[in-house]
């Protein structure tokens, strides 16, 4: 593999035509990762590929002390209504901030993946840095390349205008004149903290694309406190961990935790 090339790993030939797919990577608030995170665990999905680069800084998560990449790809079961219609999900989550140099070809990476397998929707979640804590539900816009256009008006999310950054970036980026859809919801966020009730916000924000899976945020709204805590200690580990490789000076192991 070239230094600089991004690939992905199928792990599990699972079928994806037709899901819809979620990327959640740690942004302002964390919003894209404790969405992720609470899709992941609450489907029970079931991991079906991962992302390596020789670029990714040295990092591996645990889980239940089997390691995996930082960047993950999870796929729901297939549900079906009486009318034949049928949804699932698709959910990339990362544990890395990754290099800047990058995100436009990660974003082509994902979008070729997805169109690989069939996935009819890409939905990419962003975070938008508030300096005070609102009251109620976060602001949650919507941004998509052309493919994407008609959903803005048929499932009402509010249109925004600015400038989308970092991976959201890269992925509508690559999705110029695709024929995927690609839509980016950007929800207000705690600049400072991750904010697991602007993620339950954009769960709810989602959960019309998927009607027949249940996304119940009500758990995420009560546990806010509790997920965000976790959710904080994981990436203050990985940046410490980081951190202290790049600063050794000494050579040897690096030192267990958890």
């Amino acid at each position: 593999m070239d230094a600089n090339e991004v690939r992905i790993v199928d792990t599990r030939d699972e079928p994806l035509k037709g899901a819809m797919m979620v990327v959640g990577f740690p942004t302002h608030g964390l919003v894209g990762s404790v969405a992720a995170s609470y899709l992941v665990h609450t489907l029970d999905m079931s991991q079906v590929a991962y992302m390596v680069s020789e670029e990714f800084p040295p990092t591996v998560i645990m889980e239940e002390g089997v390691v995996g990449a930082p960047v993950r790809f999870y796929a729901s079961k297939l549900v079906c209504g009486v009318d034949r219609s049928c949804d699932q999900l698709v959910v990339v989550i990362a544990d890395i901030q990754p290099p800047l140099a990058m995100l436009n070809q990660m974003g082509r990476a994902l979008l070729d993946w997805a169109q690989g397998k069939g996935v009819q929707l890409v939905v990419a979640v962003e975070g938008q840095p508030i300096e005070d804590e609102t009251r109620g539900d976060a602001r949650v816009v919507a941004m998509a390349n052309r493919a994407a256009a008609p959903l803005l008006e048929k499932y009402q999310f509010p249109a925004a205008n600015g400038v989308v950054t970092g991976l959201a970036g890269g992925l509508l980026l690559g999705a110029i004149g695709r024929t995927t859809p690609v839509l980016c919801l950007v929800a207000q966020a705690h600049k400072d903290y991750p904010d697991a009730r602007a993620a339950a916000k954009v769960i709810e924000t989602i959960n019309p694309l998927v009607p027949l899976l249940v996304l119940d945020t009500k758990p995420l709204r009560d546990k806010a406190r509790q997920i965000e805590s976790e959710v904080r200690k994981t990436l203050k580990q990985t940046h410490e961990t980081i951190s202290s490789i790049r600063t050794a000076e000494t050579e040897g192991p690096g030192e267990m935790y958890r």
